[in-house]
């Protein structure tokens, strides 16, 4: 009998719990006791056994440590954050990890790495109605443990040009999308993130067929990834990945500067509620 999708993803975790639960019997720990070793709390240890929630990769690295099982953890939460995105796009998450920057043009959507949690739902809501509550909080928790790169000591450098019109778009509302603008403007002003924006008048022709995502490693050549509707492409090509890296770069150049994106996303912030003075 053929394993469905959905199978596949709820063996992963049912494992990632199995361990749980057992090494935390096994030092004879309560979920309140190995929490407070953990850093986090009992209602999530409680949801992470149950399956209701997903574990992060921070959760998954804590729980090797102080359970002494050095990568048992680590691997489980990363056979379900694979399982969390479809097969043509599991590939590119370990991109992500190994990455030294990381070049985005973007004309969807919020890059992932800087969705809030809020904006992610309505997101992914909106776009798979048929989902449970329990499969729609499995995927946040899979997109907001990719994040954890951001915080990483030797993060990527990101680079990210937007379409205008992802600032205008109400994903979830005015109240989710006040928040993601934001969460967006507290993002620009740190280091290791550049953010352009393409404006309404800019030429966009460049980047008119897509999405593009550029990978640089330190010792190993770049990696391209391009998303389309139901699907998406990774390219190793090196030809065709410096024919994408220049497709980015005519976007940059028709794109404002980082100090005038800022400026258009705080005015764009602005026409949803005021910002305090």
């Amino acid at each position: 009998m053929e394993t469905s999708v959905l199978d596949v993803k709820a063996t992963s975790l049912e494992a990632f719990a199995s361990q749980l639960r057992s090494w935390r019997l096994h030092m004879s720990w309560t979920q309140v006791e190995i929490g407070g070793k953990l850093g986090y709390s009992a209602s999530l240890v409680s949801g992470i056994e149950t399956l209701d929630k997903a574990p992060t990769a921070d959760f998954a690295a804590r729980c090797d440590e102080a359970f002494g099982t050095p990568g048992t953890f680590t691997t489980l939460q990363e056979l379900v954050a694979r399982e969390a995105y479809p097969a043509f796009f599991a590939a590119v998450i370990p991109f992500e990890r190994e990455a030294v920057r990381i070049h985005g043009w973007e004309v969807g959507a919020i890059p992932v790495l800087l969705q809030t949690e809020d904006y992610a739902r309505a997101l992914l809501t909106s776009g798979r109605p048929q989902d449970s509550r329990g499969e729609i909080d499995r995927l946040v928790a899979a997109r907001m443990a990719r994040q954890e790169i951001g915080g990483a000591e030797n993060g990527p450098l990101l680079w990210y040009v937007l379409d205008e019109s992802i600032l205008r778009h109400f994903v979830g509302g005015p109240e989710v999308m006040r928040q993601q603008l934001d969460s967006l403007l507290d993002a620009v002003d740190s280091p290791g993130l550049v953010v352009q924006v393409l404006p309404f008048t800019g030429d966009n022709q460049a980047g008119a067929n897509g999405p593009i995502s550029v990978y640089d490693f330190t010792e190993s050549p770049s990696v391209c990834y391009t998303g389309c509707y139901g699907g998406g492409r990774i390219i190793e090509d090196r030809a065709e990945v410096a024919d994408l890296m220049t497709v980015i770069n005519l976007i940059r150049a028709s794109a404002l500067s980082p100090r005038d994106s800022r400026n258009l996303i705080r005015q764009i912030r602005q026409e949803i509620a005021p910002l305090d003075p």
